[in-house]
């Protein structure tokens, strides 16, 4: 471990050497008066024209970060029977051994682990949310991803409440849909050198609010920029990524970028381990094209009148994630007819409801 870690600190002095290829923006400069108006200007030019931007002064402890991907190797390296007995019918807790991106059939070359906020059965029946699944005889894994978590969970506020400003709404506004929202954290693996018809992820947007994303153990990262072009996304040292997700995009009616991204092996014959924090607001939190941004962006709704479940089902339909229940939930719940309305029914997903015996 103690070769990893260096390998990895290594990788991050190299890494300091190159210019952001992305915005950069200091969150103290968020809670400065003097620096604030600036801040939210390049704020709102990353997320309308890149969809993503660098994040230095988070705050997080390195250490906390350190000890998590040391937990999050030490799990991935367990046999695939033990991981796959903490596979769930629909993905949102424990072991996923793969997914495939949106409109792609090709499963990336990956598996990951998921983890949400630990609530009591209470708040799980309230929110409507799945409980954590463990390995046994893990303490110390889950430990770790809750402290990780928790330290997520914190930074979070801190960018809903910029974003607010930044979209001109009463303070709280995000920050009241995201403070219980089924937020969840990813420990993803890449095994390295990825067979030559496969991808480590895919070209996607991410379905949720906006994404967290701290450094991971090795590069890869690419978004796709305005002229069409892969760009190695390459931040300062230490800085977090967060990027725009296709619900924020929904509320602006499209204003704010969820940028398309993947993950690609740039060839070093290496391992990659990363954790990617997805912002979501709460289940029945409404995501309609906010009036001014239908106006902003030119006078038509091009976005669905949707609320979070509703969006997240078909995503999750569209990947083979879904449970039969989520299925029929969606066909039942009208979204459909109301993402056809404005061309927005992912036909993968049109496709795995038929297959499952859906009419609709």
């Amino acid at each position: 471990m103690k070769f990893f870690l260096t390998t990895f600190l290594a990788a991050l002095i190299s890494l300091s050497a190159f210019d952001s290829t992305i915005p950069v923006l200091h969150l103290p400069d968020f809670h400065n008066e003097n620096t604030r108006d600036d801040f939210l200007k390049t704020l709102e030019k990353a997320a309308t024209e890149v969809g993503f931007f660098a994040l230095t002064g988070t705050g997080i402890d390195t250490d906390l970060l350190d000890n998590s991907y040391e937990n999050i190797v030490s799990y991935f390296a367990h046999n695939f029977e033990e991981k796959m007995a903490l596979k769930t019918a629909d993905g949102q807790r424990g072991y996923v051994p793969g997914e495939s991106a949106k409109g792609e059939n090709i499963i990336d070359f990956k598996e990951f682990y998921h983890v949400g906020r630990e609530l009591s059965e209470d708040d799980l029946q309230r929110l409507k949310y799945c409980k954590n699944v463990w390995p046994e005889g893990s303490d110390d894994f889950k430990v770790a991803m809750n402290n990780l978590y928790a330290a997520m969970d914190t930074c979070k506020e801190a960018v809903g409440e910029a974003f607010t400003e930044v979209l001109n709404q009463r303070p709280g506004y995000i920050n009241e849909m995201i403070r219980e929202g089924d937020c969840l954290m990813r420990a993803i693996h890449y095994p390295a050198n990825p067979p030559a018809n496969s991808i480590w992820a895919a070209a996607h947007t991410d379905i949720n609010f906006f994404t967290i994303l701290p450094r991971s153990t090795a590069r890869g990262l690419q978004v796709l920029n305005q002229e069409g072009n892969w760009i190695d996304v390459i931040v300062p040292d230490g800085a977090f990524v967060i990027n725009c997700g296709d619900m924020l995009e929904n509320l602006t009616n499209g204003y704010f970028k969820s940028s398309v991204h993947r993950v690609i092996d740039p060839g070093n014959r290496e391992e990659r381990y990363s954790v990617v924090f997805f912002v979501h607001p709460r289940s029945e939190d409404r995501l309609d094209p906010l009036e001014a941004y239908i106006e902003k962006t030119g006078g038509v709704r091009k976005y669905a009148n949707v609320n979070r479940i509703e969006l997240l089902a078909e995503r999750l339909i569209d990947l083979g994630l879904a449970s039969n229940g989520l299925m029929e939930f969606f066909v039942n719940s009208g979204a459909i007819e109301r993402l056809r309305e404005v061309n927005r029914f992912s036909p993968k997903a049109e496709e795995a409801l038929l297959k499952a015996g859906f009419s609709f």
